[in-house]
């Protein structure tokens, strides 16, 4: 008899204690949940301070390295020893600096620049060992680049040309000079393409200044086309290696001296023709060296940036 009572009230007993402990369980959650959370974020609080030590104890030798690292890039095994020689330097450097006294951050940034710029470092391993292929692939490259901004250059030449011709009329951008003198024949060409003109300087005019803006216009898209090419190559072709890039100097200096140039003489022969009373023709050469002119302002402020960008990437 007892054991048939207790079979009978088994299920009943494991029903109230399942309902007890469920319960016990809920009345208990919110509160280890609670102590939980709290734990967690006092654990968080503790690390914080550590987190941002280590995440901001990056030292000037570190961002040295990562630099060089960086502009050896592509450079071999020549690269990776003159990395590892370097790191050697700088850490015996930064040793001998701390026994004269200095603390271990003063001691590292006297050892950096002691050393000079990973940019001079990366250029002097790389020129020293530069093979033919490798010096005709970033030949390639900085010519391709230079060619496609001086075309670029000469569409917005032709762009002030155009703004030229609207104010200051066709013939102050693409006039004859006082001497030259067309046959009959040559002005009957120039009227009948440009019949509303009033004479054949007007019409030679006309024509003429449809020439020099299509030309440089079209120079401009080629050369933004050939840009553009340039980017697409550089992204998703071999020419994205770092053997295919051409150090910055030489095609700063290509641009510079290009665009300088071009900018004193032909400005300089547009301003002297207007001091001197010209006036025809006289479009043409201010609106390329106007373009010239910006050009290699806009060079000399990638060269002030890229100067200013070293010392930032140094000192962090």
């Amino acid at each position: 008899m007892k054991h048939e009572e207790r079979a009978k009230r088994a299920p009943q007993l494991r029903t109230k204690t399942s309902a007890v402990k469920h319960e016990e369980r809920a009345k208990r959650a919110p509160q280890l949940r609670t102590k939980t959370s709290a734990v967690k974020h006092e654990e968080r609080a503790k690390r914080a301070p550590q987190l941002r030590t280590k995440t901001s104890a990056v030292s000037a030798v570190e961002r040295y390295l990562d630099e060089l690292f960086d502009r050896l890039a592509g450079t071999g095994g020549a690269g990776r020893r003159a990395l590892a020689e370097t790191e050697d330097h700088l850490r015996a450097a930064v040793a001998a600096g701390v026994e004269r006294g200095l603390t271990e951050e003063r001691a590292e940034q006297e050892a950096v620049d002691r050393f000079g710029s990973p940019a001079r470092i990366a250029g002097e391993l790389r020129a020293a060992h530069r093979e033919l292929g490798v010096i005709l692939r970033q030949a390639f490259v900085g010519a391709w680049l230079v060619g496609a901004v001086l075309a670029l250059t000469i569409g917005v030449s032709g762009l002030l040309v155009e703004v030229f011709g609207a104010a200051f009329g066709y013939g102050f951008v693409a006039g004859d000079a006082p001497d030259i003198t067309y046959t009959a024949q040559r002005c009957a060409e120039y009227q009948e393409y440009v019949p509303h003109a009033a004479s054949c300087a007007e019409a030679a005019a006309v024509h003429h200044f449809g020439e020099i803006a299509q030309s440089r216009e079209m120079a401009g898209v080629l050369g933004l086309l050939a840009l553009l090419a340039l980017l697409a190559a550089r992204r998703w072709t071999r020419l994205r290696d770092p053997s295919w890039t051409p150090p910055r100097a030489p095609v700063f200096v290509a641009l510079l001296a290009l665009f300088g140039v071009a900018a004193a003489a032909l400005g300089g022969m547009g301003i002297l023709q207007l001091v001197f009373g010209l006036r025809e023709g006289v479009g043409v050469d201010l609106a390329d060296g106007l373009a010239s002119g910006v050009a290699a302002l806009a060079v000399v402020g990638l060269i002030l940036a890229s100067v200013r960008r070293v010392p930032a990437a140094r000192h962090g």
